[in-house]
């Protein structure tokens, strides 16, 4: 599976996080890719044959699961590929040569000795459908052999829900076991399509995601990468729906994250923080981070302002209206690494739309990452909100809306 400035760097992902962890990871510099056939079976294979250390992989079209090869010997016309992570047992091994034309022709070798041909030649990717989302044209573009291993891939529709008074239907990927669902009523059509267009993009960037993961880890059985999408808000102005990812894509240990899906209902746009919520003088500078639009380059003076912001002005703030509002929770402790009166804790929240009002989640070191599950207490009601309105004034509740009800 989100994560606007914060410097965590994998993100769940999620949502965000891991999103711009994994789900953003375009080819590696210098990998050239190929389609062929391993045996009867349709493979694409990323060749990066100036790193020793992880100069190949390959999926099975039919699976889309990236299986790593390792150096056994690298040369420009001949290679030699170890299947595999596991050094303590025999693995396969493929051997390549290249040919005049460009492609590659060679072996496969299962461990029981069976050998199986392996052809390959330069992909050449059909272009997405002009209607296509934008994440797969962006694939497209920087990232053939993840387009490649997305391209076959089709939506399921699923259940369908009301919440708050608006109808949702349900769509799954089934091979990544993701689903986000689309707004079929409840706004105006133009309204509905443009909202529609960023949660269908996100589907297809989480799952780009969530086959990143899958591959970091060099096996699926090691991997894990699971999702759960929640709708938090709908008025008519605000849409803020929730992503969160538990996941271990190799490394240590396993992480986790939440991130805020936050859309103007009107332009069907990721909305800043302080697009609501706005402490400071002057104008609110606008920065939509990576993690919500990864079209967007972020202006680096912007960044700068703004990390200032969020650390003078935004965390102090927020310690001391948590502080008065849920003293219990805010109280300091000895024992206790869960101590949430530290202002850099609140620096870089993870934030959301709720009925109650605005919740920021604080943002603490990897060894305490489990104080960040605090029960979701962290709320800024709306009515304290409206005192220090952005530029979005118009669009804060006047009161909490409907609580969300979730009717099948």
């Amino acid at each position: 599976m989100s994560t606007s400035l914060q410097p965590r760097p994998c993100a769940a992902l999620l949502g965000g996080l891991l999103l711009v962890a994994l789900g953003n990871t375009h080819a590696t510099d210098g990998e050239q890719v190929y389609t062929g056939t391993l045996g009867k079976q349709t493979i694409v294979m990323g060749l990066t044959l100036s790193d020793e250390d992880a100069p190949a992989r390959y999926f099975y079209q039919r699976h889309h699961l990236d299986i790593p090869l390792f150096a056994g010997k690298l040369g420009k016309t001949h290679l030699e590929l170890v299947e595999g992570v596991d050094e303590s047992a025999p693995r396969p091994v493929i051997t390549l040569d290249r040919q005049a034309n460009g492609s590659w022709q060679g072996i496969w070798r299962g461990t029981d000795g069976k050998t199986l041909p392996l052809s390959l030649h330069p992909a050449t990717p059909t272009p997405p459908a002009s209607d296509a989302v934008p994440y797969l044209h962006k694939l497209y573009r920087d990232d053939p052999y993840g387009y490649l291993r997305l391209a076959d891939l089709k939506l399921q529709a699923g259940r369908k829900q009301t919440v708050m008074g608006y109808h949702l239907q349900w769509w799954q990927q089934p091979a990544a076991k993701l689903a986000m669902f689309e707004i079929t009523d409840g706004y105006p059509e133009a309204e509905r399509q443009r909202i529609n267009a960023i949660l269908r993009n996100r589907l297809w960037q989480e799952t780009d995601a969530y086959f990143e993961c899958m591959g970091s880890a060099h096996s699926a059985d090691l991997a894990d990468f699971e999702q759960t999408v929640t709708p938090e808000l709908f008025t008519p102005h605000l849409i803020s729906v929730t992503v969160h990812t538990d996941y271990y894509c190799g490394g240590a240990h396993p992480d986790f994250g939440t991130a805020g899906i936050n859309l103007d209902a009107h332009t069907g746009q990721p909305i800043a923080l302080e697009d609501l919520l706005w402490l400071g003088k002057g104008k609110a500078p606008h920065v939509i981070s990576l993690a919500e639009d990864a079209t967007q380059t972020p202006d680096s003076a912007a960044m700068d302002a703004l990390s200032a912001y969020h650390e003078t002005t935004l965390a102090p703030w927020l310690v001391a209206q948590f502080g008065r509002i849920y003293p219990k929770q805010m109280a300091p402790t000895q024992d206790d690494d869960c101590s949430y009166d530290d202002p850099s804790l609140w620096a870089y929240p993870n934030w959301y739309l709720t009925a109650k009002g605005v919740y920021f989640g604080p943002s603490f070191p990897r060894a305490a990452r489990a104080c960040e599950a605090n029960d979701d207490w962290s709320v800024l009601p709306w009515a304290l909100v409206r005192q220090h309105p952005g530029p979005l004034r118009d669009a804060i509740p006047n009161a909490h809306p409907q609580a969300p009800s979730n009717t099948r």
